[in-house]
């Protein structure tokens, strides 16, 4: 067969995952790439050596820090940070836009906030935040949900969260038939409810125990159940405040039983009041049991008046007698240490959403419009708290709330969304849930927004899927971005994404792949996906960096974005320790190295720069004014000082070299009939389309970017565009793959190739 010319316009599939190798057929396949490691794929189609990094700070000795946090925080388009929290030690570091850290916080001269967060370290990951202007709210279902306030650059404040009206729920419901009358004042809307017919009772008690007190002798109430219903209150002496239903009563040893039990219990100095209401039955319930009615306390007015809200309308305003209606209660606070706390939470249309608490994991809460804290359900007010629950056929614990042009809700099993009609705001009257679609997702990585898609990982963390609005068939619907890159979501613990914000740029998901276990150290890398939704462009490539050892890369932990700017927390064990460190970095496309130590305008004297400990024993690059230095090791210990050969005349970075591999698919010309997967091929020639570069190599082979002459060698490499020749690949292969590397850590801009193979039997 003769020689065949192939030409590789772009490489804007990205990397695809291994299982597509005989899918030739595919569009994708003839601009994919078998690797894409520490490149970025470009909007335009090209590949680019990533950028480094500058080391924001580095953290030590301490082995539960790869517990901690990323999270981002923007008071203001100048005013952005990093936060690092760190939930074993209880403190929270604080780094300024520019990457540095912020000192002597609240005047305590540490460079951190302290914090309670109240939970084990091993469940930080399931900690989620919202943010609203200088306030970002914490929670997590053990934890009374926390917030942390920006007073000043330097001065914040931690502190738990002002609840008020939290919710209320009927774990274990107790009825009861009080033995008195009740008339409505009207039979739907807010009316007002007045009991008649009471017998009360008030006197000093002769004894009590935990769940009992013994009334006074000439007690009132001359039979049994008689007070059944009715609310009892300690007004003096011993267990003095407490208030509790009467659950039982036996009229001839005047012990009357109550409910829940006392939290201090009476004796006989103990004065107590029986009634048949007190501000304590607000939040119960009147429900008929002969007809129509049933109708919520929204007010306590006298011991014998209650406003309520009807929920059932009442058949008419007759009186309603003993043994024809029930008082419900046993209420209590829906979110409590012991009932668990709301496990996430979003700002939607003026309202403060929780969802998933531990004992009501299926049932979202709506705060009052404007009143973020304040959750009171009032008469079912537009403008009153909201309340709804799931209910399916299967358990959908609520992992994630998140505002889109509906409130979307995430759970473990499936999707759905608070559905509106145009402009209708969401009250309690039409606060509806209704099943989109069916994947379901953890709730240990966050959910994130790219122009009105919303990304997640679907609950197995195998599959990065978009959940967006459909005009067409007026729901929502699914995309899988990752299925032809499902190779590079290894061991995902952290995503983030970074938005376009120019004309030439893109949208890019970083998903950061940390497996903390030695079986598969490759396992550890940034997964990057360029993402252009109007050109249907999803392209993957993997960050990776150097760990204690060229065998094991370092373990990227968490990855944020804040103000276009990516950091990233990387674990990077010290070298021949057992020690462990911890570094935040951050890119920058200015750098070349990855935690590099850099000048830009350097116009002083420089013979040595000086690294981070952490980096003791690493082999680093220098280079400076644009020529490579030297290749040096950090020394082992104090100072971990570095010499240049020639002292820099303007600039300088020092850092760890990455390795860069661009990497064809097997060869496969479309030519109808024929197929050369089983024949021997040879690359004979490769052009290769660059844009302002300094280093390659093709195959193993250096391709010449410095003209040769007078006084050139100690002068930076000029940048090159336009065409890079290379003639004689040798050697015969199975997949005619090209491969593109490089020797020196320079700039590397590839759009595209063309090459030339011969093929044979």
């Amino acid at each position: 067969m003769p020689g065949i010319v192939l030409f590789q316009t772009n490489f804007s599939s990205g990397e695809l995952d291994p299982k597509l190798r005989a899918r030739t057929d595919l569009e994708q396949y003839a601009n994919g790439l078998e690797t894409a490691l520490n490149v970025l794929i470009q909007p335009q189609g090209g590949v680019k050596r990533r950028p480094g990094t500058k080391t924001c700070s580095t953290w030590g000795s301490n082995a539960n820090f790869q517990y901690a946090r990323l999270i981002p925080f923007e008071y203001s388009v100048d005013d952005t940070y990093v936060l690092v929290i760190d939930f074993y030690a209880e403190k929270i570091y604080v780094f300024d836009s520019n990457g540095d850290q912020i000192i002597d916080i609240n005047g305590t001269l540490d460079d951190w906030i302290s914090t309670s967060f109240g939970i084990s370290y091993l469940d930080a990951a399931e900690v989620q935040y919202v943010q609203a202007v200088d306030t970002l709210i914490f929670v997590h279902p053990t934890m009374h949900p926390k917030r942390l306030i920006r007073n000043a650059n330097d001065n914040w404040t931690f502190e738990d969260l002002p609840l008020t009206n939290i919710p209320q729920y009927a774990f274990y419901l107790d009825t009861h038939a009080p033995n008195f009358t009740i008339t409505p004042s009207e039979v739907s809307g807010n009316i007002t409810i007045t009991a008649s017919a009471v017998t009360t009772d008030t006197g000093t008690a002769q004894a009590g125990s935990t769940d009992t007190i013994t009334l006074k002798a000439a007690s009132s109430f001359t039979s049994d159940d008689q007070p059944n219903g009715m609310f009892i209150e300690i007004t003096s002496g011993t267990g003095v405040g407490q208030t509790r239903h009467v659950e039982d009563y036996v009229a001839s040893t005047k012990v009357l039983t109550v409910y829940p039990d006392w939290d201090t219990a009476p004796d006989s100095t103990s004065g107590y009041d029986i009634k048949a209401y007190k501000p304590a039955a607000v939040g119960e319930y009147v429900q008929v049991t002969n007809g129509f009615g049933r109708a919520r306390y929204t007010e306590y007015v006298s011991a014998t008046e209650m406003k309520a809200y009807v929920e059932t309308p009442f058949f008419d305003t007759d009186p309603i007698t003993s043994g024809n209606w029930e008082s419900e209660h046993g209420y209590e606070d829906t979110w409590s240490d012991t009932r668990g706390w709301p496990g996430t939470a979003c700002f939607h249309e003026s309202r403060l959403y929780f969802g998933g608490s531990t004992s009501r994991p299926n049932t979202i809460w709506g705060s009052r419009v404007i009143d973020y804290f304040n959750f009171d359900a009032g008469t079912a007010l537009d403008d009153e708290a909201v309340e709804a629950t799931i209910n399916t056929n299967q358990l959908n614990k609520i992992t994630h709330l998140i505002s889109g042009p509906d409130l979307q809700v995430f759970t473990t099993a499936a999707e759905f969304v608070v559905a509106q009609t145009g402009t209708e705001p969401i009250t309690p009257s039409n606060f509806l849930i209704k099943k989109q679609t069916g994947y379901g997702t953890s709730g240990e990585i966050p959910v994130i927004d790219i122009d009105g898609a919303t990304i997640f990982l679907q609950r197995q963390k195998n599959a990065l899927i978009a959940f967006q609005y459909r005009d067409t068939t007026a729901s929502y619907g699914t995309q899988q971005l990752s299925v032809l890159s499902s190779h590079l979501l290894t061991a995902p613990v952290s995503m983030a994404v970074r938005e376009a914000g120019e004309a030439d740029e893109v949208n890019r998901i970083f998903i950061a792949n940390a497996n903390n276990t030695t079986t598969n150290p490759e396992d550890n890398f940034l997964t990057v996906y360029t993402v252009l939704g109007e050109q249907n462009l999803v392209a993957a490539s993997r960050y990776k960096t150097v760990g204690a050892s060229s065998s094991e890369p370092a373990r990227p932990l968490q990855v944020c974005v804040i103000n276009k700017d990516v950091y990233v927390l990387n674990k990077r064990d010290y070298i021949g320790s057992s020690s462990v460190g911890y570094s935040l970095e951050k890119f920058d496309e200015n750098r070349l190295l990855d935690c590099s130590v850099a000048e830009s305008n350097w116009s002083g004297s420089r013979t040595y720069v000086e690294m981070p400990s952490l980096f003791a024993g690493y082999e680093v690059t220098l280079i400076r004014d644009g020529v490579i230095d030297s290749v040096q090791t950090v020394p082992s210990s104090y100072p971990w000082r570095l010499y240049f050969e020639t002292e820099p005349e303007s600039s300088y970075e020092v850092g760890l070299d990455f390795d860069v591999e661009v990497k064809t698919m097997p060869a496969e010309p479309r030519m109808q009939n024929v197929s050369i997967q089983a024949v021997k091929k040879r690359i004979l020639q490769v052009d290769a389309l660059v844009y302002q570069s300094q280093d390659m190599k093709i195959n193993g082979q250096q391709v010449p970017f410095r003209n040769f002459g007078e006084a050139v060698l100690d002068t930076p490499i000029a940048e090159f565009t336009g065409t890079k020749t290379l003639h004689s690949l040798l050697g015969y292969s199975d997949t005619g793959q090209i491969t593109i590397t490089q020797g020196v850590p320079l700039k590397l801009n590839l759009l595209g190739m063309e090459f030339k193979m011969s093929v044979g039997e």
